[in-house]
Formats: C-alpha cells, sequence, structure tokens
C-alpha cells in the first residue's frame, strides 16, 4: 500500500515532467475579457487532466466552459474535496514591458515568467498533479476529489453560478479548496478564510451632442468632465471614507477573533511597500491590515474624456467615462451598494448614468474560523513548508468563492502557492520554481490529511 512518502517521491521524481506540464499550459492564450484562446485551452486542461487519470468533461455555460473533473477514492463516505481554480489570465498589454513573450515562458534565476504562471495556471495544476501522484503510487487517491475550472474569474465569473445551480448534486461535498493568491511577503504560507467582494460601476456624463470650442461656448455648453469630478467629490473625502448614504451600513464589525488574526501577522511596511512599488507603507500594522481586509474601498479605476495628445486642443468635451470598482466586505450585498449609488448619483448630478458594467460583481464573503476542516489544512502546509501557516480572516482581493457557501453551503478555504511578488495582473507575471513544485506537495499531503 503506497504511502503519502511514496507520492512526495513521486513527485521529486517528476519535477521536469511537471514543469513541462505547465509551460505547455501557459503557452495557450486564454485571455477572457478578448476571448482569445479561451474554448482552446479548456481542451488541452482537459487532456492533461484525462491524461492523468482524472474523469473529465467540458461542461459549456452561456459564456466560457468549465472543465469538470471527478476522482473517486472508492469510498462514496470518504471526504469530498473541490479543488477550484482558473483557467483563463488576463490581457497581457502592455506589452513593452514585458522582458519576455507572455505566452512563451521564460525561466531567469530560478523564477517562471509568463501570463498564468501565478494566476491561475500555475496553482491549478498543482492539484492535478497531486491527483495524478496519487494514482501512480496508489491507485486512487485517499478522498473523493471534484475538480471546477472555469474560464472566466479574470471577467467576473459570470457563469459560474449558474454552472453550480445546474450541477448541484454532482457538486455536492465537505470543502471547496482554492489554491490563488500569493503567500505573505514575509514568505510565511496563509490561509485565508474570505475575500473581499466587488461590484463594477460605469458613470457616463453627456453634455451637447458634439464637442465645443472651449472659448466660444465656454460657460454655455455643458462640461461633462465637471459633471463627473463633483458627482466624485461628492462620494469620497479625502480620507478615503465613502459619504455615500448607508454605504458602511451592512459592514460586519471588526471582532475579537479578526483582532487576534491581525496581531499574529508579520507586518514589514518596507516589504509590504516593495509589492506595490513604494519605498514603504507609512501606516500601521493594524491599520493597514483592517484597510485591505475587513474594510470596503471605493475604487476609480479610469477616467476618459477630451484630448490629452500632443499639442492641445480647446474643446469642452461631449461626453466622460469614469470606471469605478468597489471592494467589499461581509455583510455588504452588492445590489444593495448599486442601488444607493444610483441614488446619490441622481441626487447629486442627474445628467450622469449610472451602469452595472466594468468588471462586474463578486460578493463578499468569510468562513467560520472554527472550520472542522482548518486543522486538517494547517498540518498539510506544516509538512511540506516547515513553518505554521498564517491565517487570515479576509483578503484584499475579490473572487467567486461566495458563490460556494450560498448556492451549495460549502465553505471554502484559499491557501496561495505562489510568491508575494507575482505580479499577477501586471507585466511580467511569475512564479518561482520553488514555489510551483511545492503546491503539488501541499495539495497531496492535504488530500492525506483530510482522508485520515
Amino acid at each position: 500500500m503506497a504511502s503519502i512518502a511514496d507520492v512526495h517521491a513521486y513527485l521529486d521524481d517528476h519535477q521536469d515532467d511537471n514543469l513541462n506540464t505547465l509551460f505547455t499550459l501557459l503557452r495557450q492564450p486564454s485571455i477572457s475579457a478578448q476571448d482569445t484562446g479561451v474554448k482552446q485551452c479548456a481542451e488541452l486542461l482537459a487532456g492533461m487532466m484525462r491524461d492523468r487519470g482524472i474523469d473529465t468533461e467540458i461542461v459549456p455555460t452561456p459564456t466560457q466552459p468549465v472543465v469538470f473533473g471527478r476522482l473517486d477514492s472508492g469510498n462514496p463516505k470518504a471526504f469530498t474535496l473541490i479543488c477550484y481554480g482558473h483557467y483563463d489570465v488576463q490581457p497581457p498589454e502592455p506589452l513593452e514591458l514585458w522582458q519576455s513573450d507572455p505566452f512563451q515562458p521564460t525561466v531567469r534565476d530560478g523564477t517562471i515568467f509568463g501570463r498564468g504562471t501565478g494566476d491561475n495556471k500555475g496553482q491549478l495544476i498543482a492539484h492535478v498533479l497531486a491527483a495524478a501522484a496519487w494514482v501512480k503510487t496508489a491507485g486512487r487517491p485517499p478522498i473523493n476529489l471534484k475538480f471546477v475550472f472555469e474560464g472566466e474569474e479574470e471577467s467576473g465569473s459570470r457563469s459560474l453560478g449558474w454552472f453550480i445551480e445546474r450541477n448541484k448534486e454532482r457538486l455536492k461535498a465537505d470543502l471547496v479548496y482554492v489554491s490563488d493568491g500569493g503567500m505573505h511577503p514575509s514568505g510565511r504560507p496563509v490561509i485565508s478564510l474570505g475575500n473581499r467582494g466587488i461590484q463594477g460601476i460605469t458613470l457616463i456624463a453627456r453634455g451637447a451632442d458634439r464637442d465645443n470650442h472651449s472659448g466660444n461656448k465656454g460657460g454655455v455648453a455643458p462640461n461633462p468632465v465637471w459633471m463627473l469630478v463633483n458627482v466624485l467629490n461628492s462620494m469620497v473625502d479625502p480620507d478615503g471614507h465613502v459619504k455615500i448614504a448607508g454605504f458602511y451600513d451592512g459592514v460586519r464589525p471588526v471582532g475579537d477573533v479578526e483582532k487576534a488574526m491581525i496581531a499574529d501577522l508579520d507586518y514589514d511596511p518596507v516589504a509590504l511597500g516593495a509589492t506595490m512599488g513604494l519605498t514603504r507603507v507609512d501606516m500601521d500594522a493594524e491599520t493597514y491590515y483592517r484597510r485591505v481586509m475587513l474594510e470596503p474601498y471605493f475604487n476609480i479605476s479610469g477616467i476618459a474624456s477630451g484630448y490629452v495628445g500632443q499639442g492641445s486642443k480647446t474643446i469642452i468635451p461631449a461626453t466622460a467615462e469614469c470606471r469605478i470598482d468597489i471592494r467589499l466586505v461581509a455583510d455588504q450585498e452588492c445590489e444593495d451598494i448599486l442601488e444607493k449609488v444610483r441614488r446619490h448619483v441622481a441626487k447629486v448630478e442627474p445628467r450622469v448614468e449610472v451602469l452595472a458594467r466594468g468588471f462586474g460583481t463578486m460578493q463578499p464573503h468569510r468562513t467560520p474560523p472554527d472550520h472542522p476542516a482548518l486543522p486538517a489544512v494547517r498540518r498539510a502546509i506544516q509538512a511540506v513548508r516547515g513553518v505554521s501557516p498564517l491565517t487570515m480572516p479576509c483578503t484584499g482581493g475579490s473572487l467567486p468563492n461566495a458563490v460556494w457557501p450560498r448556492l451549495l453551503g460549502t465553505a471554502v478555504v484559499d491557501v496561495p502557492y505562489a510568491n508575494a511578488d507575482e505580479n499577477n495582473h501586471a507585466p511580467n507575471e511569475n512564479i518561482t520554481v520553488e514555489r510551483f513544485l511545492q503546491g503539488p506537495h501541499i495539495s497531496a499531503q492535504l488530500f492525506a490529511e483530510l482522508g485520515r
């Protein structure tokens, strides 16, 4: 009877094969925002899974397909784990800032560079490789495994809920396991129990039906840029506090458990600053973690209007557009916040239109810190990494994880496998060779711990 030691030995003996598998997956573009190569990538990933003994199908959805796989332990009463991830990637632009082709994975100084290395191909494939190692050494894994890999997380996961609603029976599980994002900047592994949600909004201001001369018509023709400036100024104060009526009504208070988790987190303002291109973070540890985990944030991601090309063009623009993403925390609801934004804008500047478009929506969520599977997750990480993981009440980014407890009644835990400086969503995205190769070991160990 094969043991977990045999599984780890198999993974060590097949490091080159596993790297080649990742490189093949990375070479296939899968940009959901542009509908470039996504369905081809689904076919490629499904083939990789079938080749490793996983019963796999491609499930069409109204948008991009879901790659769904099953691998049974032989015991229907065994623990059942869903491994969730996404095979789509962000657009690679601006291409001129990449040091190598984003879809030709390149290793430099022990780090693999390429779009999707960390987010999320390099992490989701770890679960597949771990399962394959169990099949090769023991014939089957010690738990029942299900794999759900979607193709549009980077575009708002518009059909993930649709897929879950129509497949509740075969998606029954005890836990959903996600590996997405990066470890703590200190290098410590992380268990995240939640994520902030997101509500995408577009504001459109319209003046005349054409651009106008700013001298001949200045003071007469309405300027949509000023409309947007006035609306935005009415929404958020200089300290970042949102002034929209009722905006904070649903925010879950920070309790003693969350405070204790925050107090246990390593904090290096210089290292954290380096992850975002700053010399340091100028705030204390509690403020930093509270802001990025447990408080909402109103972000302006882009404004477009008028002329900013070479020379000058003295016009009153006809239109102005602003993209906003609002990060939400438990227990805020996307629909409620959208309606409050609409009421606020209608009161301040009725000529500005509020559209629920941009990134889309993802609800915030938190998993209870006393979930019975968490000790097994901690043991798996400790066994492979040799250090105990940090437990975070929430991560700042947004994932579609809320659909699992809301639609399936199944809790979610996120254990990032990538390095903190993975540059996800940015040029020169990467994952270190060491972090990639450790990923399958952690997943394989987790399967063993949950099997006990």
